[in-house]
């Protein structure tokens, strides 16, 4: 996705080759590398030749606007791929922590590696130069394994949302959810991703960046315009972007109603009811509402610039303007769209307890003094009087004190809907 997008890149400048080259002033010179007709013999063209090589390999953006591209790309690249594999790490060594949604958390961590370490370091050579200097192996492969790896991101993060909706709904059908199944649902969402970006395989290609130079660029060349023109309605906007904002909002939104509108059982009373409760639902419409802003937020202006491009711009000598400011935003709108994968373990795994925790011990190096599972249920007996429990179901791990004289029913509904919670 973020290659393509500098594909728009291209089409907005080409049409006015100054935005290809913005240090470039001479205009008697520039036209004569872009327009074959003022050369008449091949010394002149070879000249030619050599003016355009040497322009298309010098920096887009100046010497310091390249450094700062470049050190706000290395920066998140850094912290993402720091930050999921602690969040992989964490998983892989503490039995404790391949709950459902852990699994599916460390599962949006590799694909989030994927996208820090294939998209980020190559969007920034595309960016900083205006012709693609990888060659075409580069230039197909890292534009399908882009669109691969964000689309496992987003997928996962759509079955985080579908599996947490399900466990505050279905309590104890979410329990249900084996390895097996997971697994599953993994091979769903990296098969979805890989076949959904065959074209890119196909379809990314190098082109000649002007008339008269030897320099290329890594750009879509669809049989027709409308292919691609549909190809991004359907597989880039719809299903990368808009369909799981979609429904990652729903699921939330049932999610927050649900917690909001279940009392507790009259006989039971856990630790204040009303406080805790109250501060489990604030916890959660907080969750909801900073995951999909997030997610939201990220990838809008990407996604707005490239439909921008495509659908409602088209170069005229008149909208020169236009071109400068979409040579200039491009790049932040991608660095944006990246930096989700950056902020996913932050959001998904370290603010939760249990991953914090984990690190920790990880950092430690002593991970016996994980004992993240063990849930201490107080239960009161008036005439049997009063007994500790532990209970395991690989949730958070908090001493809740539950008396009186409830139902079993309503007693396990309450406690594993508690936990699940807590656990978001």
């Amino acid at each position: 996705m973020l290659l393509i997008s500098n594909s728009s890149l291209y089409e907005a400048a080409l049409a006015f080759p100054y935005y290809i080259f913005p240090n470039f002033n001479d205009t008697d010179v520039f036209n004569g590398i872009f327009n074959t007709t003022t050369t008449t013999n091949d010394t002149d063209l070879s000249n030619f030749y050599m003016e355009g090589d040497d322009l298309a390999y010098t920096l887009r953006y100046g010497i310091l606007g390249s450094a700062l591209l470049s050190v706000a790309y290395g920066l998140i690249c850094i912290v993402g791929v720091c930050g999921n594999v602690a969040v992989v790490v964490v998983v892989a060594r503490s039995p404790t922590m391949r709950s459902p949604t852990n699994l599916f958390i460390a599962n949006l961590a590799v694909a989030d590696i994927l996208v820090n370490i294939l998209c980020l370091p190559f969007t920034l050579i595309g960016n900083l130069f205006p012709a693609w200097i990888l060659g075409i192996f580069f230039c197909k492969t890292v534009s399908y394994l882009q669109g691969v790896s964000v689309s496992a991101s987003v997928n996962t993060l759509t079955a985080i949302s579908l599996e947490r909706m399900a466990a505050i709904n279905f309590p104890f059908l979410s329990g249900s959810m084996t390895q097996t199944k997971y697994k599953f649902a993994v091979i769903v969402i990296w098969f979805v991703a890989l076949t959904i970006n065959l074209p890119w395989l196909f379809v990314f290609t190098l082109e000649p960046l002007g008339p008269n130079t030897l320099a290329k660029v890594c750009i879509e060349l669809w049989p027709t315009q409308q292919s691609g023109d549909w190809y991004f309605l359907i597989a880039n906007l719809f299903i990368c972007y808009l369909g799981p904002l979609i429904v990652i909002s729903v699921c939330y939104v049932i999610i927050w109603k649900r917690v909001s509108n279940r009392g507790l059982p009259h006989e039971i009373v856990v630790n204040r009811k009303n406080d805790v409760y109250t501060k489990s639902k604030v916890k959660v419409l907080k969750m909801i509402l900073v995951v999909v802003i997030t997610f939201a937020l990220s990838w809008l202006p990407l996604y707005a610039l490239c439909c921008f491009i495509k659908f409602f711009w088209t170069p005229r000598e008149d909208n020169v303007h236009i071109s400068e400011k979409i040579v200039i935003a491009l790049p932040i709108c991608q660095w944006l769209g990246a930096a989700n994968s950056c902020v996913n373990p932050i959001l998904y795994a370290f603010l939760n307890r249990k991953f914090r925790v984990g690190f920790k011990g990880i950092i430690r190096k002593n991970t016996r003094s994980l004992s993240l599972q063990d849930l201490e249920i107080r239960e009161v007996n008036p005439r049997r009087g009063t007994k500790m429990k532990t209970c395991k179901n690989g949730l958070n791990g908090k001493a809740v004190a539950v008396a009186g004289t409830a139902s079993s029913d309503d007693y396990s509904y309450f406690i594993r809907k508690q936990l699940i919670i807590e656990a978001l």
